[in-house]
């Protein structure tokens, strides 16, 4: 999407006659926006004139992201992080997630709501499907994440804009480690209360051998 400049001021005007200062002004403006930007040129040419006139328009991509594998015991969870990068809010609706394989024996649950959502600027939405499954999880997992998108404000809510998409590979559904913790009481006493030593107590119980590849990552991470 095409994100206009902002309003300068009196003095910040005077300065951007200087091409050397404008173009650092923008560079600074990317900077502080921190968002993935692709910079394109329209050359528009008219009839009565030999000469063109070129146009540089910057678009910003105004959403990141990012998917994560949860599990809780034997259950199976896939979490979409929508994080918005622009200065704009924007209203999020229709949130689907579909599996490209389009496998009979995987279900995928939503457990999000269905009413729109505002993300704020600079803020992450999260979405989360389970993972059902009647025979056996498959090797991979392709999915394709989709929510429909619109500004916030009710001046722009008529634009129509192609839904944001996301493609993402999950694979190695294995649950490697079980995690158990438990707080107990100080000996003689019945309660853990505010101000008294409790002991923590953690178990990690590996439930499947390491393949080579996770071998040599854990080994990695632990330095």
């Amino acid at each position: 999407m095409y994100l206009p400049s902002a309003t300068e001021s009196a003095v910040q005007r005077e300065n951007t006659t200087n091409k050397e200062v404008h173009r650092k002004n923008k560079e600074k403006q990317k900077q502080d926006n921190c968002m993935a930007t692709v910079d394109q040129k329209v050359t528009i040419d008219c009839p009565w004139s030999i000469y063109s006139t070129i146009i540089a328009l910057t678009f910003c991509i105004p959403f990141n992201a990012k998917h994560s594998l949860l599990s809780a015991g034997k259950r199976k969870y896939v979490q979409v992080c929508v994080q918005n990068l622009s200065e704009l809010c924007f209203q999020l609706s229709h949130n689907s997630l579909k599996n490209s394989a389009d496998c009979a024996d995987l279900q995928l649950v939503p457990l999000n709501p269905e009413s729109q959502q505002v993300i704020y600027s600079k803020q992450s939405i999260f979405f989360v499907w389970e993972l059902k499954w009647t025979k056996e999880l498959p090797l991979s997992l392709q999915c394709l994440f989709s929510v429909s998108f619109c500004p916030a404000t009710s001046e722009e809510q008529s634009l129509t804009l192609k839904p944001f998409t996301y493609e993402f590979q999950v694979e190695n559904f294995f649950t490697l480690y079980h995690v158990k913790t438990e707080i107990f009481p100080p000996l003689g006493a019945e309660y853990c209360k505010t101000g008294s030593l409790c002991s923590l107590e953690v178990s990690i119980t590996r439930l499947v051998d390491l393949s080579e590849v996770d071998r040599d990552e854990a080994l990695t991470e632990s330095d």
